[in-house]
């Protein structure tokens, strides 16, 4: 497949990313405290009747302990609960008990801010002539795993490694097998052939089923690690009581947003069953495999995906930056191409490995017209995935000085790194495969030596997915 048909069809990927750029948008970015009033840090000379904290977006309370004032000695000194103003969503309110005696008061809370992150923090200010002495931060009774612990972090790892490979394994059976068939793979004798298709037809659906089950079950852990976080409970004690679970799956916008993407990975699932019996037949009349499949469902699944992945991008940092639809946009075919690209590597090794074993003859010859095929795909969406992250990056960073200087930039630095490595191994690995693409029998040993650099390209690659699982949970260095 030539460059220009590959970046045709991953633009037609592109097309349906930002056609559901129509739902509406309302989403933002890591909640901060903007002002309180009485101000934080400050004493003032008589005792306030409520404390006020007004927050950078609307924000959410799950239960009455989550915000507390209390005096030096950690005593309460409010007297009811705190709650979110009805006229302002991003303003808390917190009445206290008349006559408070001169000192320094602390304000604690946990808020569910509206990009579903979860706010924590302590802020003290002072009644009478001050000065105002560090907050009163108690025993540390919040038990739950924070949002970049290694809990959170392996479930957005997981959530992205079975949604991407959902598209990646969509877009290579679409972008790199089929066409490596329809175009390269001409006069292959017709047992080798049949062999060939009925394999990759099998693997799919294998790969298919585990990933597409995988996808619910990290939705679920991703449920219950966000749970243990907003409950301030351990992730092992909100299993044994998993009511709490109940609340946040009900009562948040992340709850819901989890929902919905869970009804979608269930219809992706429908649709797969029904197009898996489809493309087998019936027991007493199978049907030969075929490279791709049919069509519609296809478009339906890949379309299912994105979906998914734009409410991913929506509720996240990217709906906060500057020109929030150009970075909306640019997360979700990032995520896009990243993925045809990751995943698509994955499903190469397997190629490499199986298909000269499948077909003795002319197997070599298949999987090098896959291996050129894919070359060309790969090429143009790590082309894709460079350019969308150079935009997201602008897009988060307000200062060249904050890569070195926050976690956030040090995280983008890691992706830099780790991309420059993997371009070099693949610029080798694409030398090799233009020189295989020349020969009418490829040799065993060189098709090996490409499958063991793909596999070094493929583990770095799934690193950077790490390091973009924990990028997800810092605060961008703009904020």
């Amino acid at each position: 497949m030539s460059c220009s048909a590959a970046m045709r069809r991953l633009m037609l990927l592109a097309v349906l990313a930002v056609t559901v750029l129509g739902l509406p948008a309302t989403a933002l970015g890591h909640a901060i405290v903007l002002q309180s009033s009485p101000p934080f840090e400050t004493a003032v000379p008589t005792s306030p009747k409520q404390v006020q904290v007004q927050f950078s977006e609307p924000v959410q309370l799950l239960g009455a302990t989550d915000v507390q004032v209390v005096d030096a000695q950690g005593r309460a000194v409010s007297s009811g609960s705190a709650q979110v103003s009805p006229t302002d969503s991003s303003l808390l309110e917190i009445p206290l008990r008349a006559g408070l005696d001169d000192g320094t008061y602390t304000v604690r809370f946990k808020v569910v801010s509206a990009d579903s992150h979860i706010i924590g923090g302590a802020r003290a200010f002072g009644v009478g002539a001050g000065p105002v002495a560090a907050p009163f931060l108690g025993s540390g009774s919040d038990n739950g795993p924070d949002e970049t612990s290694a809990w959170a972090v392996s479930a957005r790892f997981l959530e992205l490694v079975g949604l991407g490979g959902l598209l990646g394994l969509l877009g290579f059976r679409w972008l790199v097998w089929g066409p490596a068939w329809r175009r390269r793979l001409t006069g292959v004798p017709a047992a080798e052939r049949d062999a060939a298709l009925g394999w990759g037809r099998d693997v799919f659906w294998v790969i298919f089923g585990t990933l597409a089950v995988g996808s619910m079950v990290a939705e679920g852990y991703l449920l219950i690690t966000y749970s243990a976080n907003a409950l301030g409970t351990t992730v092992f004690d909100t299993l044994k009581d998993t009511s709490g679970v109940g609340d946040v799956l009900a009562t948040t916008r992340f709850g819901s947003l989890l929902q919905l993407r869970g009804a979608l990975l269930f219809a992706l699932f429908a649709i797969g069953a029904w197009q898996f019996l489809a493309e087998f037949g019936s027991t007493n009349a199978p049907k030969a495999a075929t490279a791709t499949g049919a069509r519609l469902p296809a478009g339906l699944m890949a379309a299912l995906v994105l979906v998914v992945l734009y409410g991913i991008s929506n509720q996240g940092h990217a709906s906060q930056a500057p020109w929030a639809p150009l970075q909306v946009a640019a997360d979700v075919v990032h995520l896009g191409a990243a993925a045809i690209w990751i995943a698509g590597l994955a499903v190469l090794v397997v190629v490499l490995r199986r298909v000269p074993r499948i077909a003795p003859q002319h197997g070599p010859r298949i999987a090098a017209a896959v291996l050129h095929t894919f070359s060309g795909v790969a090429l143009a969406a790590v082309g894709v995935v460079v350019l969308t992250g150079t935009v997201r990056s602008i897009g988060q960073l307000s200062d060249p000085a904050q890569l070195w200087d926050t976690s956030y930039g040090h995280s983008i630095l890691i992706k830099i790194g780790l991309l420059a490595v993997i371009t070099l191994v693949a610029l080798w690995n694409r030398r090799v495969t233009n020189s295989l693409a020349l020969t009418s029998a490829p040799p065993r040993g060189a098709l090996a030596m490409v499958r063991r650099a793909a596999t070094a390209e493929l583990a770095m690659a799934v690193t950077v997915v790490l390091v973009a699982s924990l990028l997800v949970a810092q605060v961008p260095g703009r904020v």
